[in-house]
């Protein structure tokens, strides 16, 4: 069993490597300080075997119970590690795990693919070998328990030692207690700093300008996971999107937009909500996704609804998960569908009871020929989910990421090739993009083109009028500004804060700096400041720059702490017991 465990501390150390430096020439960096910060749950497991047989028979369920939990947590985090780039989060379990109905249906799927047997034949191996552990112990008697303890000893000595290695992502090395213990993200503000802080600051000023009035309706579709590797034409990892690849050569494509944040809720916050997600003090404690975010004044449906707009949003999904149908409608959306609406009553359902993509522009064009407003200018979003992990392909019922895609991508071809022939271009755009990254491994491809970038780049697409060039954008732009740039686009006027970016501008303008908090260390926040990156730790009064140097390091730091002061303390639910 120990050697079991050395081997899983192994396959961690190469997926950690291949996931995030691969093109560091780091090939076996990670092994020994892997292994080192692992031995201490090595040493736990070999004192809870000494347990084991020096307790009487009555009790020893405590030491199965102790080497079970750990057994349970190492496994579970590889597997998160391997299936989404993403250490196991006790938070996330618990906030997840709430939403039963989607965790059910991703593991249903996983056990009826191939990769459902082989889990079942690993856990049959990794009991088998616990049970050998134990049974070898209790031969050896007195003087193996003697030598269990040595071990023990030994395996937590060695882990004392100093790291061999220093990298600014220590969490792809600690062991999976280490990395969920309490962080500065939860830190909370001191009543004297946030008076302080509150006392001397001022709304920065607003920078407004002149619209370019162009009314027309918009439609913004939010393809699920689509990230730049599965593009043969930019990086020739995956030929999964042709038809996309097609559309970014007719349209206008952005080469370097930036995502805000690593999960879907954080892509709306930003691409709706037009703010950064950073989170509130123990936002990761909460069971909401979208807590700390419900008041956004600057919205893109409030915004376009003050020039007539009327805002709506189409998705297959369960708009209960994470409670995200109430907070889009306060985000200011008109109307809001998702996986209960009579359109999908007879749809196979798939990851979040959702039917598949087909289904939704199928419904969206229903909607157009129907129910479109016949006087007003309109939005629409439409969030996808075929591509959401597991990623089945509908067709088929196959589980794999390339035919999934390939799927996705002939459904949205035949959805803009359908508003072609409508005329739908003639007053219409189409935005077509991504809500974050997804959470698979890094491409050696992806960090050879973007560096520091690539966990937070994805595609942008617009067609229609003008744009319709084939031009590419290589301004760096982000989420969190779309609001008010389309604000811009489509209406008389815009006004933002001046150090916030424009899409739409000619020429584009970026902003002065991009906020995006890591998925992986939840207590830092990346900065991508023109050509400089930085990493911000988040640890309340004492938030500070941790790595790396910006041009306006100070007042970015009290941006974030302001943003964070000003949504407040999240209460905590149910994880303090962690």
């Amino acid at each position: 069993m120990p050697l079991l465990l050395v081997l899983f501390s192994l396959g961690r150390a190469w997926l950690s490597e291949q996931g995030s430096l691969a093109a560091a020439g780091c090939a076996g960096c990670l092994v020994v300080p892997t292994i080192q910060h692992d031995l201490a749950l090595l040493g736990v497991f070999l004192l809870a075997t000494a347990l084991w047989l020096g307790l009487p028979r009555y009790i020893r369920w405590l030491a199965w119970l102790i080497q079970g939990g750990l057994l349970l947590i190492i496994v579970a985090d590889l597997v998160t590690l391997a299936a989404f780039n993403m250490r196991l989060s006790w938070r996330d379990v618990l906030k997840f795990g709430g939403e039963w109905e989607a965790v059910q249906g991703y593991l249903g799927t996983k056990a009826t693919a191939i990769t459902g047997l082989l889990w079942l034949i690993g856990v049959g191996i990794l009991l088998s070998s616990w049970a050998a552990h134990l049974m070898a112990a209790q031969r050896l008697g007195q003087s193996g328990l003697r030598g269990i303890i040595i071990a023990a000893a030994i395996c937590f000595s060695l882990y004392a030692l100093p790291t061999t290695i220093h990298h600014p992502l220590p969490w792809l090395y600690r062991n999976v207690v280490e990395i969920n213990l309490p962080s500065g993200v939860d830190r909370a503000y001191s009543e004297a700093y946030r008076s302080q802080v509150l006392a001397a600051h001022s709304p920065p000023p607003l920078h407004c300008i002149q619209g370019r009035a162009l009314r027309r309706n918009v439609v913004i579709v939010i393809i699920e996971s689509w990230s730049w590797y599965h593009s043969q034409d930019r990086l020739g990892v995956m030929n999964a999107t042709p038809q996309l690849d097609r559309f970014a050569r007719r349209g206008t494509l952005w080469t370097r937009f930036f995502s805000n944040g690593f999960t879907t809720d954080h892509g709306l916050i930003a691409l709706l909500g037009g703010v950064a997600p950073l989170p509130p003090v123990n936002r990761y404690h909460s069971l909401e996704g979208y807590t700390g975010f419900e008041e956004l004044p600057d919205s893109l449906p409030r915004r376009l609804a003050a020039d007539g707009y009327e805002s709506y949003f189409f998705t297959t999904g369960d708009l209960g998960f994470m409670a995200k149908g109430k907070w889009l409608k306060r985000l200011g959306f008109h109307k809001v569908e998702g996986d209960n609406h009579p359109f999908y009553q007879e749809a196979q359902r798939f990851s979040f009871n959702g039917a598949h993509d087909g289904w939704l522009y199928n419904r969206f064009l229903q909607w157009l020929v129907q129910e479109a407003p016949p006087k007003r200018p309109y939005l629409a979003v439409l969030e996808t989910v075929t591509t959401h992990p597991p990623f089945v392909d509908p067709a088929t019922g196959r589980q794999d990421e390339l035919t999934a895609f390939r799927f996705a991508d002939a459904q949205v071809a035949r959805f803009i090739d359908h508003l072609d022939k409508r005329g739908f271009f003639e007053e219409g755009l189409v935005i077509l993009t991504s809500d974050q990254r997804a959470l698979s491994p890094l491409r050696t491809a992806e960090t050879k083109a973007f560096g520091p970038a690539a966990p937070a780049l994805l595609p942008l697409v617009v067609l229609g009028g003008s744009f319709d060039s084939g031009k590419q954008v290589t301004t760096a732009a982000q989420m969190a500004d779309m609001p008010a740039s389309l604000d811009y686009l489509l209406t008389d006027g815009a006004c933002q804060e001046e150090r916030r970016g424009n899409l739409f501008t000619q020429p584009p303008q970026s902003p002065r700096c991009i906020l995006r908090p890591q998925g992986n260390q939840r207590d830092i926040v990346d900065a991508y400041c023109g050509d400089q990156h930085a990493q911000i730790q988040l640890e309340g009064d004492k938030t500070r720059i941790l790595r790396g140097t910006l041009p306006h390091g100070k007042a970015l730091i009290e941006q974030i702490n302001i943003q964070r002061i000003g949504a407040g303390a999240r209460k905590v639910e149910f994880t303090h017991i962690l």
